[in-house]
Order: structure tokens, then C-alpha cells, then sequence
């Protein structure tokens, strides 16, 4: 893949009556090959949104969920070792 020097940031607060689907979210967030910054936080440097999409409306949790994309990150340098983007 090529990267286009944008990271995609899923952020997620998916309450405990759903736990099953944020369990699920995570598994194919690690899947997808994203990296667990926080516990709710996850970031990947290439394009995802339709991947996101599917997920967050098959386990009904859309309302929960955010994608950012942001230019830049103030840890970029790890995020690059993690990914090989270096």
C-alpha cells in the first residue's frame, strides 16, 4: 500500500449494554491491521472508511463511533517505525 501521509483515527465510546459489539470492533480494528493507541483509540495510515463503515452498521453501533483523518500526529515518528513507513 501506498501511504498518502494521512492517518485514519477511529475513536469509539460504545456504552456497556453493547459490549459485545465493542469487543467486536476492536477485533476488526486489530484485523484490519490498525494500531491500539489508547483503549478507544486506534490509528492506521491508509484508507479505511468503507471498512469502518461496514463494521460500525453491521454491529449497529454507528452513533458510537468516529473516524478522524488527520495530516499529522505528535508521535508520528513510532506510528512510522510501527507501520514501516520509514
Amino acid at each position: 500500500k501506498i501511504w498518502d501521509k494521512k492517518w485514519r483515527i477511529v475513536v469509539f465510546d460504545i456504552p456497556e449494554k453493547h459490549k459485545k459489539a465493542r469487543e467486536a470492533i476492536r477485533e476488526c480494528l486489530n484485523n484490519l491491521g490498525f494500531y491500539k493507541f489508547q483503549k478507544s483509540v486506534f490509528v492506521l495510515p491508509f484508507e479505511c472508511s468503507d471498512e469502518i463503515d461496514f463494521i460500525t452498521e453491521y454491529f449497529n453501533v454507528r452513533s458510537y463511533v468516529r473516524l478522524i483523518l488527520a495530516e499529522t500526529m505528535d508521535n508520528e515518528l513510532h506510528l512510522k517505525k510501527i507501520f514501516n513507513l520509514l
